[in-house]
């Protein structure tokens, strides 16, 4: 193969990568594989996959679910817990049963999750992402955290009235 071939040999290769590149990134603005979890507040959701940029889908794991079949339909959020580095923002929030909020990632460059164990609470934020997210729990307290960042103390009460 000439010069002349190498080159538009090479030209292609880094067409198609570009090309995979872009489609990749055009999911919701998620990185790696699978994108994140979508969120509707009447009805609750279920994510995809997530995160392959972040170290071989250590950060993305599932997308799990969000809300839950609820009774009434969407509302409007009636607080947003920021998450922030590594920590919520405020750690500390009341609503009242059926009240939906927005959880919303605001580190440029780092997921992270709005956790409720032993609930169908589990939102997976990508960086820069916001999701809704139907709070349909028994009146009571309930300690959320994010996975990946629990042990750094990224933790908080929610108080469901």
């Amino acid at each position: 193969m000439g010069r002349m071939g190498k080159s538009m040999a090479a030209g292609g290769l880094a067409l198609a990568l570009l090309g995979a590149a872009c489609a990749n990134s055009a999911s919701d603005g998620n990185a790696g594989a699978g994108g994140g979890a979508s969120s509707s507040a009447a009805t609750g959701s279920s994510g995809a996959g997530g995160g392959g940029a972040y170290g071989g889908g250590a950060y993305g794991g599932g997308g799990g679910t969000t809300g839950s079949s609820g009774s009434g339909g969407a509302g409007t959020s009636v607080q947003t817990v920021t998450q922030v580095n590594y920590r919520f923002t405020p750690a500390d929030i009341t609503v009242n049963q059926g009240d939906t909020i927005t959880v919303s990632d605001t580190t440029p460059s780092t997921p992270h999750t709005f956790t409720i164990t032993s609930t169908n609470v589990d939102v997976s934020n990508n960086p820069m992402q916001s999701q809704d997210v139907v709070i349909d729990l028994q009146p009571g307290t309930y300690d959320f955290f994010c996975r990946f960042h629990k042990k750094l103390g990224m933790t908080g009460t929610l108080t469901v009235t």
